[in-house]
């Protein structure tokens, strides 16, 4: 009978694990390894962002809109809602704005009207304006042009102003003037220098090439803010944009757009049964005695509007590689208090260029 092998349990137990345990250590060296390498090649293909101080002086154009809900709630709201309310219902504003004035003649017409005349007059009015053309316009047609004309300098416009940024050292953004869009281009009013206009100050700006140096780089303005008498330069623009029209001043393009002699002329025709309105001296004193008063209310609210913040949060555009020349596609996160409080302007770019 052959001897029975007796196998050292314990022995091979250790020799096993052990060999295990150089194994699992090889693997760990060795996944240690590969992510060593991997971090130092991410290292050499991921380098930091590059970044440098913008300095230098730049001619800065930017521009706003303003949505007319935004500018509802306060003093600018109120410019709107008056001419927007001429073209309307024209013919109960002039009434409303003529009693507003004062004026004898009204009160004289309607002890002297009946009441079913009197009850027609504003419609005769606003079928006048509606109809009657001149060159296939109608003063309707007028009104509601130079209501748009209002809207569009009141709420969509440029500042034109100057970045100037010492090397090492915080900077400022002075505003120069007021651009508004015109049929004939852009209407420049300039700040003259009497104007109490407030400077943005601790102006910084940032360049950063995300990349890589061959490529634009980004530049980031601080945040700051400015403060702009809007109004008179405003009612100033719109003067200069009616002028090239032939109009001396808003009152004059009123009540080119009215017409109130022919107004007058017209609705004093008219009759109910055998009883006709008359009084056409009269009717013509209250239309331009409403048309006086849209124009004075119109320049005196005009006038007040003072953008006491136009708040730059933070501005960010493209610039060459070399940071130098011109930044472009420039976009501002920035609020404009309207009078009753700072609202986002929904659109509020810009674009900037060193002077020639």
């Amino acid at each position: 009978m052959r001897p029975t092998r007796q196998l050292d349990l314990p022995a091979a137990f250790a020799s096993s694990l052990l060999q295990r345990l150089l194994l699992l250590g090889v693997l760990v060296l060795l996944v240690a390894g590969l992510a060593g390498c991997g971090a130092l090649e991410d290292s050499r293909t991921t380098p930091p962002v590059q970044t440098a101080p913008l300095s230098g002086t730049w001619d800065v154009t930017s521009r706003f809109e303003v949505p007319a809900t935004v500018a509802a709630p306060g003093p600018l709201g109120d410019v709107l809602r008056l001419v927007h309310g001429l073209n309307v219902d024209p013919g109960a504003a002039l009434l409303d704005l003529a009693e507003q004035a004062g004026v004898p003649a009204l009160a004289e017409l309607r002890l002297v009207l009946p009441d079913a005349l009197e009850s027609e007059l504003t419609g005769w009015m606003n079928g006048y304006l509606a109809s009657a053309t001149a060159g296939g316009v109608s003063p309707h047609d007028r009104i509601a042009d130079l209501d748009a004309l209002i809207r569009s300098v009141l709420l969509s416009w440029e500042l034109r102003s100057t970045l100037t940024l010492p090397a090492g050292a915080p900077g400022t953004h002075a505003p120069l003037a007021l651009a508004f869009d015109s049929p004939a281009g852009p209407v420049v009013v300039p700040l003259d220098a009497t104007a109490p206009v407030t400077a943005g100050v601790d102006v910084t700006a940032t360049l950063s090439w995300p990349d890589g140096l061959s490529a634009p780089a980004t530049a980031e303005i601080s945040d700051h803010a400015m403060g702009v008498p809007f109004g008179r330069f405003a009612l100033a623009g719109l003067d200069a944009i009616l002028a090239q029209q032939g109009f001396a001043d808003l009152r004059a393009a009123l009540s080119g757009a009215v017409g109130c002699p022919a107004l007058a002329a017209d609705v004093a025709d008219h009759c109910v049964g055998p009883v006709c309105v008359g009084h056409e001296a009269s009717l013509l004193a209250i239309c331009e005695a409403g048309v006086d008063e849209a124009a004075a209310r119109l320049e005196a609210q005009v006038l007040g509007l003072d953008y006491q913040a136009i708040h730059f949060q933070a501005g960010t555009a493209t610039a060459a590689a070399s940071g130098a020349g011109s930044l472009t596609a420039g976009t501002w996160t920035a609020a404009i208090d309207l009078g009753s409080g700072p609202e986002q302007a929904t659109l509020a770019t810009f674009t900037a260029a060193r002077p020639e």
